[in-house]
Order: C-alpha cells, then structure tokens, then sequence
C-alpha cells in the first residue's frame, strides 16, 4: 500500500513537471521564441511521452522554424496517441499530411527522430 502511494507521488511529480515545461514552451511560443519552445516540449516529452499536446505543440514549433521533417514527425506523433487533436489536425492540413500516417515513409521517420536526438545534444551543450 505504502510502495502504491509512493509510485503514485512519484508519478504526480513527473507530470507536475512535465506541465511545468508545457507551461514554459506556451509562453516561448506566444513569444515566438521558436528554439526555446522546442527545448521545453522535449524535456516534456522525456516526462510524459504520451502526450498529445506536447507533441502537437513541438510539431507547430519545428513547422514555425521550417523544419518540415521534424514537424511531420512530432503532428503524426501527436494524431497517433489522439486522432481528433484540433492543433495536430490543423497543422496535418499544413503539412499535408491529411491527417493519415499511411503516407509516411517509414525510413524517414527513425532518420527524422535520429537527427532530432542529434540536434538536442547540440543544443544542451550550446547552453552549458
């Protein structure tokens, strides 16, 4: 019982922490503060990877910057975990995904993810 309350305290932070990365990366979009927005999602995504909103979001950020790619990735990402996400919809329209992963080359996808690890690693070193 003890052990069950734990892992549920446990679990409480990881999305009080996640949220807060959330919270922080809407900020930076209202800023349009695209690479800051983007380093937010990912931490949150690290937190709670099954999150449609943080996906969906991280796919708008990478589409602002004109990442096409890694925007195709993070909007599927999101339709996948929640098919009727309105933003992940609006931007699948964009992108012209028309809401389908049935087009998507699945090479493309783990070479997209790969480049997006890549990218992060730079990033965290440019800020230290």
């Amino acid at each position: 019982m003890e052990q069950r309350l734990e892992e549920n305290n446990s679990q409480a932070n990881i999305q009080q922490y996640a949220d807060r990365h959330y919270q922080r990366a809407m900020q930076y979009a209202n800023q349009k503060n695209w690479p800051s927005c983007v380093q937010e999602l990912r931490e949150a995504i690290k937190l709670e990877p099954k999150n449609s909103d943080y996906h969906a979001l991280l796919g708008v950020a990478y589409a602002q910057q004109n990442f096409q790619g890694m925007a195709t990735v993070y909007i599927r990402q999101a339709l996948k975990l929640n098919p009727q996400h309105s933003l992940a919809l609006k931007y699948a329209e964009k992108l012209g995904l028309n809401g389908s992963s049935q087009n998507a080359n699945p090479k493309s996808v783990p070479m997209s993810l790969n480049i997006a690890n890549v990218l992060s690693r730079f990033s965290s070193r440019q800020g230290s």
